[in-house]
């Protein structure tokens, strides 16, 4: 049986070769292998075509949220189907309706927009715009291409279709911006601000549906407060990256519903995942 890491080769990803040589990353890569063994057969045209594809240079991260993604789904009792392509969104779900994820993992960017990479000693503020803005920018890029899968008959304007965000490329942000609230509702809810403290002592949560690239345009942070990304049925969003994944990938999942959708995600579709909805005027978790 092949395993997931290959024979060293020209031009590929400076992690991925990390873990596959280094004794130090043994438990990373004995985890690696127990994914990729409930994932193989569900890989898109070929388990070989998707192993020579991870291992290439800056690929190794996205294939892997690629690949996580799918098992966290199967974990939880959802059938996936193998693609014979590479061709159309990332993973197909058939029952009980027809339903389409779009996995992917943001980077760092290249512009002044770009998030820092992280510090460990001293005091500094965390980059919560340029963070914020990774994410918008991934998911108007995946709304586009559901706009264009649409358009070419690959997806049907009846089906579900769900954007999947992993922050595995984003240095090792995860959980740190989850404040004041998990971070997928600060971009698609309304923009959640810092916590502030009043004179009086009391907190509470400043929002903001604007925040300000570098040259100073505006970017919304209301995707769900309005009708205007109704093809989108809802995001699924992770905070682990790759050094810190647990065996269960679906633990660290998070689903927001997008209330204007036009195709709704039925409850209990994933079950055990934490999952918000807006009850009248407020984002609450679905029992």
């Amino acid at each position: 049986m092949e395993s997931f890491f290959l024979n060293k080769t020209k031009n590929e990803d400076r992690l991925y070769s990390q873990i596959r040589d280094c004794s130090e990353r043994a438990e990373i890569k004995k985890q690696i292998e127990c994914l990729w063994e409930k994932y193989r057969k569900y890989a898109p045209v070929s388990e070989q075509h998707f192993l020579s594809e991870i291992q290439k240079r800056d690929q190794f991260k996205q294939r892997w949220w690629e690949m996580i993604l799918p098992v966290g789904l199967l974990n939880i009792g959802i059938k996936i189907q193998k693609k014979s392509s590479e061709e159309g969104p990332d993973i197909i779900i058939e029952k009980p309706l027809k339903t389409f994820i779009e996995a992917v993992a943001p980077k760092m960017g290249e512009t002044k927009d770009k998030l820092p990479e992280m510090q460990w000693d001293g005091v500094f503020d965390l980059p919560k715009t340029q963070f914020l803005f990774r994410l918008t920018s991934s998911f108007c890029y995946k709304y586009n291409k559901f706009k264009q899968y649409i358009k070419k008959g690959l997806v049907s304007a009846n089906d579900i279709c769900i954007i999947a965000i992993s922050i595995c490329n984003l240095d090792q942000y995860g959980s740190l911006m989850d404040h004041p609230c998990d971070a997928p509702l600060q971009f698609l809810a309304g923009g959640a601000g810092n916590l502030v403290i009043s004179s009086k002592g009391d907190s509470f949560v400043r929002f903001n549906p604007i925040i300000e690239k570098a040259n100073r345009s505006p970017i919304k942070l209301d995707y769900f407060f309005n009708s205007d990304y109704s093809e989108i049925s809802a995001v699924i969003y992770s905070n682990i990256d790759l050094l810190n994944c647990p065996d269960s990938p679906e633990q660290s999942f998070v689903i927001v519903k997008n209330p204007f959708a036009k195709n709704p995600i039925p409850k209990g579709l994933f079950k055990e995942v934490k999952t918000y909805k807006l009850n009248s005027v407020e984002w609450i978790v679905e029992k």
